[in-house]
Order: C-alpha cells, then structure tokens, then sequence
C-alpha cells in the first residue's frame, strides 16, 4: 500500500585486500540489548512487575479454505446485502468452535454444514470423467454470540484437521453505522464505501470500492480477518445493468436478470490473504492493454479519462515483464486491473490482481504526461506488492516490512530499469530523508507497537527499502535476486516472517546472515560515523580512520561493509572495508596523494556521517565522482559560495550540461543568486536552458528562474506571451504567473485561452488571478473545472473559488459558487466537505458585511430625505442572500 502522507553495504564474505593492511585501535567492548523479548517483564525496585507488549501472530485454530460470496447493494441507505457461505477446517488441533471477524453486521441467519464427499461420474464434451462431489449436510442452526464485532460459533461437533465443514451466513453490511477509525496512513477503516450514492454531487461518479487493509474486510464480509490467513474465493455481485464491477481474480461469468440487474461473477482460483479481497461498482470505462503472457491487463477509469488511460497506466506490462525477469519468478496471477476511485482514504492498495488506486495519485490526461506521468511510481509499488504482500503476505503486522519495504525498494528497482541509476538515486533518496526526518526511533520488525496501523511509518517503507539496497550491496545482485527468487519460491501462496527471509539468503549465499538481519531488522537505529583521513608521503599510505559515535546503550555497535574510492590523478582506486569497531583505522596503499576521498563510494550507507571536506574536493567531487549523490551532495555543500568564481563554474555547467535533470533544476535555481557581476552571463545561460533542454519541467523552472530575476526585461515578458503556445502545461503555467504579476489585466486576458484546459499547472494560477482580480464573471471557470480536481487537489481549487465569489457583486453569481460548493462538499470527504462549509461560511460573511454596509446607507439616506428605493432593494437581496447562504453553510459545516 501506499500511504496518502505518502521510500549499502558489500559483500559479506570480503576479505580486506592483501595491497594494504589493517590498524586496530583499542575499542572498548559493548554488549546491546536484544531488540525484544518474548514475554518479559520490567521490574523496579518496589514496584509489581509490568508485563513487555508482545504483539504475538494471530493463533490458527481454524483454517478457512474458500469464501464464496453473494451480494447486491442499497444504494440510497449505503448497506451491502450479502451471504456468505465459508469452507474451514481446523487448523491442526480438533476443536468445535468457530471465531470470525464480522463488524456492524445484522446477522439474519446462520447454518453450520458438514462436508462429505461422492465419487460421481460427468460428461464433458464427448467423455466421461470421474469427479468428487462435496455433499452439504446440515448439522445444525448454528448457535453463536455476536458480541466487539466478532461472531463466536458453536459448532455442535467436534471436527479434526481432516475434516471440512461449512458456515452460512445471511447479514447486512452496514459500513455507515461503524464507528469511525483510521490512521494518519489509512484515514478510515470502515472497509466497504459508498461514494456518492444517491448522486447528489453532480461532480462526481456514483461508486463503490472496498479498503481491506488492515482488518477492515470484515465490515463487508465474515471471516477470519488475519495476514497469516489464505482463501481461495467467488464473489457473486448484483448491480443495476449500467455498472461495471471489478473483483479479485476473472470474471468467469455474467448473466442478466429480468428486474434490469446484472449478477457478474468473479473467481479467484489462488490463496490469498482475506484483507487483499476487493469489490469495486460504478460506470467505470474498461481499458484493454495488450495482454501479458496472455493474461489480460487492463485499466478501469471514468469515462472522461478513457482516451487517457493508457498515458497513465501505460508501463504497467513492461514493469510486469520487468519485474518477473528480474525476479526470476513470473507474475502469478491470472489478470492485472487497476481502477482509480474518488474519495480513497489512502494512497492505493495492492489488492490481489486488482489494484485500487486514488484518483489524485493518477488522473492526468494525455497532454499534462508531457511533463511526466504521476503515479509511475505508485503504480510500481502497488505491482510489486502483488509479489511482495500478495504471493508472499506477511504473516503478521510486526512483519509489514516484508511487504511495505518491498515495495518501496520495487519503486527504486523500476527507476533503475528504466530512467537510469541516477533516477534511481534521486528517489531513493528522497525515501532516505523521509525517514531522516522522522522524531522517533524503533525497531523494522517490531512485535510492541500499540496499534496495528502504527507499523505504516517511514520505518516499515522508507527504512526498509534503504535496508534492502543495503543487502542487495552486501551480497552483491547475483545473488541478492537468487535469494529473492528462493524466498518467493518457497513461501509462496502463503505468509512469512522475517526468519524466512534471512534464511532465503543463507541457503542461496552459504552465509551466515544473522550480523545483517539482527543490526538493521530486530535493532533501531542507525550508526553514527565521523571519517577522517590523512595521507603519509613517505609510506605512499592513504590512512582512514572510522569511529562509531551513536548511544552503545540504545543502538548496536554495527558491522559496516563500505567502499572508499581514493581519486589519484583524476581515476578511482577503490578500498574495500568491514567496519566492526567501534574506532577503526585503516592504512590503504594508493598511489598517490589523493585529490578526493570518497568514503561509501556506492552510497549506500543509511547513516549520519560527519565528514570535512574542502571547496575544492567538492567541486572536484561533483566534476569526476559519478553517481547522483556526489553530484548533488558535491552543489548542496556549495551553493552558498557562488561568490566564488571557481564555484560560479560549477554550477554553470551543471544548469547546461549534467546528465540528469534534478541536477540541472537544482543548479538553475541558485543561479540566481549569483553575485551581480554575473548576472547578465546567467541571464544568457537561463535562456540557453530554455530554449535547448529537452526536458519541459527544466524548461519550466529554467522559465521560472528568468522571471525571478529579470520580470522587468522586455525580452523575458515577449518570451512568456510566446510561453503561453507551448504544449508543456508546466511552462504555460510558470508564463500566466508571471504574466500574472506584472500585468494583470493582459494576464485575465490571456488566461481565457486556457479556461477549458484540463492542467492543473495551468488551471491553478487561473484560478489564483482570478482570486484576486476576478469577479462575477468568472464564476463560470470554476463551475467547469471543478470535475478537473481530484482527491486533495480539490481543496485548494475551492479556496480559490470561494475567494473569488466573495468579489462578487450579485446575488446570482455568488449563489451558483455557493451551490457547487454545497455539491462538492455533500459528497466529499470530511476534508473536502470541511473546506466547502468555510468557502460558503466565507461568501457569507461577505454578503453579511454588504447587508449592513447598506443598513447603514439606508439609515442615512432616511435621515438626509434622499430616495433609498433602491438601497432598499438592494438591502433585501442581500439579507435574502446571506439568509440563503447561512442555509446552505448549517446543511453541510
């Protein structure tokens, strides 16, 4: 899954090369803790002693085997009638009772039905085969307690784990009734969501969808609601003709019924965990891709984004091929779908063979993928997921990361692939820091956390994936993806933990992993490094010293694998080290006083290093050291001396030249900041940028950087109205901006051209201009646009709306911005509908400030004996217009 909040070492068995040798410094010897333990207790003095949290894996009495489901659904009352009839047998141990998880159901009925089975003979074509029928016999009504959501069945006999039995179960989901729950990952748990039902909201799509993770399917169905559990299932769905559905697995079947219904049925033939079960409802447009393997990928949208679908999912068959090649383990399901919903209360979530997706993480439309495609990153971590959470689930939530770091480290892999490794560095790191910056510290796989949903953090995902290229670096690709492949192998179709994956690699490797897996899995922390070196002429010795600083009371003493590249008369001559002291030091034979040391020379080492250089091995840095993270590390540490002329080169040559765009986006903006003798040749460089860059978003910021510095130009002012022709959304949008700050009044002009446009880079500035220079006639932008804006995206859109109509001057204009703002804030989310309610309580208030402004004309037109008859009508529009708008505000706040 991937929240709405929202992303390396060497190989174990090196030897220290024979062409230098090792100096130990004295260390003093730490013991850590172990990173928890099962059942402790802490005791102080005088006090009873406190039991630890252990938050054990669920316990497996009973085994379900397949679900099958029929449903249909109430839309004007948001309920799902449904009946469930569930294949179990015991686990291992005989038993007579039956727990599942079944929240805010009315349960109508429920029967219990042994099993037997009957040799029968069928005909298939021309031939008869031998087949084994399953005989249901009804034991009894099942006597049970429904009580904190979870049915309690007795099941009247005792069954052994050679036994099946069946359950059948008549409820009503009735997800509304729910108390609400949710987390800062996943911002509601009610599992089963009726979006717009009864279509009030003429802006958005009637729909229904379904959010499993993690214990929230149990709203729309029983079941035992557990990672470590695994079913095979058929879901029968009954909806009115026009929608489409979507489900786990193929639609095997789909038959019309005489009240005008359709009852689709979907099969999914492999185990799955019950969490990754989805349903979705609405008049989706299905969008065939060609077939993988010969199965089918496809994409389910709305229809206005149905020409656009295959920009927006469009790599999803080469990341299918890429990642099963990659893995050596080929997709395992029997389709691919992704559907993009509105109101999504995360990011996405990898359903099995049906990811579900928010409309804000995707929707763009053919023309904006010029400025590149949104979700390629999301859609890849969702389709790893199918591999990593799916194929192989994490058997309990203390081992999330063995799916979420997965997945997170899949984004980087598919980065790698296909934009190139710098692509890959830039978003890794953009992972690391989202972890950096985290104020807590805890365990990977950690068994004491208070709330399931405390596990969706930057540790479990962006940690994570920094722990995998950290492995992937120690045991070197070959075998970081052999061990995938036997990890995948072995567990697949069923549920895992930590243990199975460092088992993985020792099997694959022949090492011993424990040092790995117990430093970075089962500890917290990261170490904390100070490098210095020092180079002696005589000895032709390069000597580096390491000393480990962080709190030994807290965090392991870590064994550290890295690389140091000592750059000699502009080549490379690369050290590899084991770091396992607490102060090391090392003598490296080089062949020359080094001109750059770059310690963690693949920059994989997730730690904080405290390492002095100067101006001039930065700069020597950024012009030989080769990956993205000496370039950028190289022109972050630099670009508060751009007074410095050798500096000024730099960055001028990487705004034109470096291979990669972030680069060049970061150089061209602090060109502007160079010092004022420069600024004409910077001038001269922003235009070359400009006009030759092959990239629109380095166009754009290029754009961007010349309007900072020189808004005034007249060549710059005729370049942004030559701007406002580009396809690129991103440049026309820096353009209206700009045009937008220093002539208005050309800029409401200009802007017209772009009111039917669907780029938000274009869309937002409009509506920004028109905030604060627009009035009753441009109510009507905003009316159109609105279905433009997805998710979150909406929020600021309406701010801008209310804003704007609080400029106006009549009564009509204010009322239809007042009355799309009810719409979209009745069948919104709380969000959407919390800024709708302040946009119509904002219009008010203005509308209550022009009630008494003429209040007070009327009083001293009175007063003078001056005609007030039309102060007086003018006075009642305005009341009867706030009275209509405070209406509108207490229906929806």
């Amino acid at each position: 899954m991937i929240k709405r909040i929202l992303l390396s070492t060497f190989a174990a068995s090196i030897v220290i090369s024979a062409c230098h040798t090792t100096k130990k410094t004295t260390a003093k010897i730490v013991e850590t803790e172990p990173a928890f333990q099962l059942d402790t207790v802490s005791v102080v003095a005088n006090e009873v002693p406190k039991k630890e949290i252990y938050q054990e894996s669920n316990p497996r009495s009973n085994d379900i085997i397949h679900t099958k489901l029929e449903v249909n659904f109430d839309w004007a009352n948001s309920k799902m009638n449904g009946k469930a009839l569930i294949e179990i047998k015991p686990y291992f141990y005989p038993t007579k009772k039956l727990y599942l998880n079944a929240r805010g159901m009315d349960i109508k009925s429920m029967f219990v039905y042994q099993a037997t089975s009957k040799p029968v003979k069928k005909k298939e074509g021309n031939k008869i085969v031998d087949e084994i029928e399953q005989i249901l016999t009804q034991i009894t009504t099942a006597n049970y307690k429904y009580e904190n959501d979870s049915l309690k069945i007795n099941l009247e006999k005792t069954f052994t784990k050679d036994d099946k039995y069946f359950v059948e179960i008549v409820y009503v989901a009735k997800p509304n009734e729910l108390k609400v729950g949710g987390s800062t990952a996943i911002s509601s748990d009610k599992g089963l969501y009726f979006i717009n039902p009864t279509g009030e909201n003429k802006y958005k799509m009637p729909q229904i969808w379904t959010q499993g993770e993690t214990q929230s399917n149990s709203a729309w169905f029983p079941t035992i609601d557990s990672p470590n559990e695994k079913m095979t299932q058929d879901i029968f769905m009954t909806v009115d003709d026009k929608y489409t559905t979507l489900s786990n697995g193929l639609l095997v079947d789909t038959k019309k019924n005489a009240d005008g219904t359709r009852t689709d049925h979907w099969k999914m033939d492999q185990p799955h965990s019950p969490y990754l079960a989805m349903m979705a409802v609405g008049e989706f447009k299905k969008v065939t891709d060609a077939p993988w393997n010969g199965k089918e990928v496809s994409y389910y949208v709305e229809k206005e984004y149905e020409p656009h679908a295959k920009a927006i999912f469009g790599d999803t068959k080469e990341m299918i091929e890429f990642y099963s090649n990659k893995l050596g383990v080929p997709y395992a399901w029997p389709k691919y779908a992704q559907i993009a919903v509105r109101d999504y209360v995360s990011g996405a979530m990898e359903n099995t063979s049906a990811t579900l997706h928010g409309d804000f993480a995707v929707y763009q439309t053919t023309r904006e993928t010029i400025d590149g495609v949104k979700g390629n990153s999301i859609i890849a971590h969702e389709l790893f997921h199918q591999w990593f959470g799916d194929l192989v689930t994490c058997e309990s939530w203390s081992n999330l990361p063995l799916n979420e770091s997965f997945a997170t480290y899949g984004e980087y892999l598919w980065e790698e692939y296909k934009f190139g490794r710098d692509a890959a560095d830039y978003h890794h790191n953009n992972s690391r820091e989202g972890y950096m910056n985290s104020d807590k510290e805890v365990n990977l796989i950690r068994f004491n956390y208070r709330d399931r949903e405390d596990m969706f953090d930057g540790f479990s995902y962006n940690k994570g994936g920094q722990v995998l290229h950290m492995l992937r670096k120690v045991v070197g690709d070959d075998a970081f993806f052999a061990s995938l492949k036997n990890y995948l192998e072995t567990n697949k179709f069923k549920s895992g933990e930590i243990h199975n994956l460092r088992l993985a690699f020792e099997e694959t490797t022949g090492q011993d992993m424990n040092w790995f897996f117990n430093q970075w899995f089962l500890s917290k922390g990261r170490p904390k490094l100070i490098f210095t070196k020092k180079y002696n002429a005589a000895t032709g010795d390069l000597e580096v010293t390491v000393e480990q600083t962080q709190d030994f009371k807290k965090y392991p003493l870590y064994k550290l694998p890295v690389e140091i590249d000592a750059y000699v008369n502009g080549a490379a001559e690369r050290t590899k080290i084991i770091i396992t002291e607490a102060k090391q030091t090392f003598n490296l034979k080089v062949s020359g006083n080094p001109q750059l040391v770059n310690f963690d020379a693949e920059r994989q080492l997730l730690c904080d290093l405290d390492y002095t250089k100067t101006t001039e091995e930065y700069i020597y840095q950024y012009k030989n050291a080769p990956l993205f993270m000496d370039r950028y590390e190289a022109l972050k540490q630099l670009d508060a001396k751009l007074a410095d002329a050798n500096v000024y080169a730099v960055f001028k040559w990487a705004a034109e030249n470096d291979k990669y765009h972030v680069i060049r986006n970061f150089a061209i903006t602090k060109l502007t900041d160079a010092p004022a003798e420069k600024l004409s040749e910077v001038k001269t460089t922003l235009l070359s940028v400009y006009t030759n860059d092959k990239k629109t978003r380095t166009r754009a910021k290029a754009l961007s950087a010349l309007n900072k510095k020189f808004a005034a130009d007249a060549d710059i002012s005729a370049l942004n109205l030559k701007a406002l022709n580009e396809q690129s959304y991103a440049i026309c949008g820096e353009a209206l901006e700009a045009i937008s700050k220093n002539n208005p009044k050309l800029a409401m002009e200009k802007s017209k051209l772009f009111e039917n446009e669907s780029g938000k880079d274009v869309l937002y500035p409009i509506a920004e201009l028109y905030s604060t220079n627009g009035s009753d006639e441009q109510i009507q932008f905003f009316h159109n646009s609105l279905n433009k804006f997805n998710g979150f995206e909406v929020m600021g859109f309406l701010g801008l709306y209310s804003k704007t109509a609080k400029r106006c001057s009549t009564s009509t204009a204010a009322l239809a911005a007042a009355d799309d703002l009810y719409f979209i804030g009745k069948g919104g989310s709380r969000f959407t509908k919390f800024s709708a309610a302040k946009g119509i309580k904002d219009i008010s208030n203005a509308w209550d400030a022009k009630e008494k402004t003429l209040k007070g004309q009327l009083e001293s037109a009175k007063k003078e004996n001056k005609d007030f008859t039309a102060i007086e009508k003018d006075l009642k529009t305005a009341t009867e217009t706030k009275d209509i708008l405070i209406k509108k505000y207490n229906e929806i706040k």
